[in-house]
């Protein structure tokens, strides 16, 4: 999720009795562990697209991760006078971990994917519930936050609401996806598609809007559902789209083939869900252009786009990862 709602779930849970019996300090070790997750994103966009995929969300997201970051992040703490003497060093860890565990299951909720279990495996799970920033979400948290500073005495009342409030938030997201998926099944039979996978992602400000995602064996269909209004927008992608006449190159070489073979390609398709891919003809090669899906939810809006551009005979000439391409 966001930062914001990553630090307002910081001060969010420091109030649930954390800051009553500890003090302010508390607060902050809360604040500064929900947050702290994300430091790889800002390292790993200077590292390349590569190391970007590969590693976001990955061991500083991790089970394991979380304890060698919380041990540091205690270790420093632990060293400032005024921490140590409101609570020793475990104390100290033990808040530390309950903040990075709140920032990896907000992630766990969204659709990116988050590889807890590395490095023993690089599997990205993902719960599908809320858009990577969902307002509603991040307003179950702020507003009993301000409420407090008016009324000190309901703190802990106010942050177990909130918690409570979470979790109902989640449960209704539950219940609406599988809804949209039900209903998506439905149409799907009727328009007689054979679907291999049906799954269902948040659109961003309602819990009751979704993207549901239908794979048959050449295509992918999405379908935007609004379970209120019961309807929906349905659109059909091409998993290879290749110009007739280029399926095997003007060189007889096999474009796709070829490309998948780099490794900028096969990290892409290992992090992707749903990809499409494109073949363009240039002057001196061609522009292979990958896209996953999961992304299409704010056309004409396109992060996460890859663009490989390889000559003739599929040797790579350069690739770009594209955050926030404007179609």
């Amino acid at each position: 999720m966001d930062p914001i709602t990553h630090s307002l779930s910081g001060a969010i849970l420091s109030r649930t009795g954390f800051y009553q019996r500890l003090g302010r300090i508390a607060t902050i070790i809360f604040i500064i562990a929900a947050m702290i997750p994300d430091i790889d994103h800002f390292s790993l966009r200077l590292a390349g697209p590569l190391a970007y995929l590969k590693y976001h969300r990955g061991f500083t997201h991790s089970i394991i991760g979380s304890f060698v970051i919380a041990a540091l992040m205690a270790g420093i703490a632990y060293s400032i006078k005024q921490v140590r003497e409101k609570m020793g060093y475990l104390t100290v860890f033990a808040l530390s971990i309950l903040g990075i565990y709140t920032h990896i299951f907000l992630d766990l909720i969204t659709s990116y994917g988050t590889q807890i279990f590395f490095p023993f495996s690089n599997k990205r799970y993902s719960l599908d519930l809320v858009f990577i920033i969902d307002f509603y979400f991040s307003a179950i948290l702020l507003i009993p936050l301000i409420i407090m500073l008016f009324k000190k005495k309901w703190r802990r009342i106010l942050a177990i609401s909130s918690v409570v409030g979470i979790i109902i938030y989640l449960g209704i997201a539950h219940i609406e996806r599988t809804i949209a998926i039900r209903n998506v099944k439905d149409e799907v039979q009727k328009l007689g598609i054979q679907s291999m996978r049906i799954e269902a992602n948040p659109l961003p400000l309602s819990p009751f809007r979704w993207s549901v995602f239908v794979e048959d064996e050449k295509r992918f269909y999405q379908m935007n559902v609004d379970t209120l209004k019961n309807n929906s927008t349905f659109n059909s992608f091409e998993k290879k789209h290749v110009p007739a006449g280029l399926n095997h190159g003007i060189e007889g070489n096999n474009i796709i083939g070829k490309v998948e073979n780099l490794e900028i390609v096969k990290t892409y398709l290992w992090f992707a869900r749903f990809p499409v891919v494109t073949v363009k003809e240039e002057a001196e090669g061609y522009m292979v252009e990958y896209f996953d899906l999961r992304f299409n939810s704010l056309p004409p809006r396109r992060p996460f786009l890859l663009k490989v551009f390889v000559d003739r005979y599929g040797s790579l000439k350069h690739a770009e990862l594209m955050f926030h391409t404007i179609k």
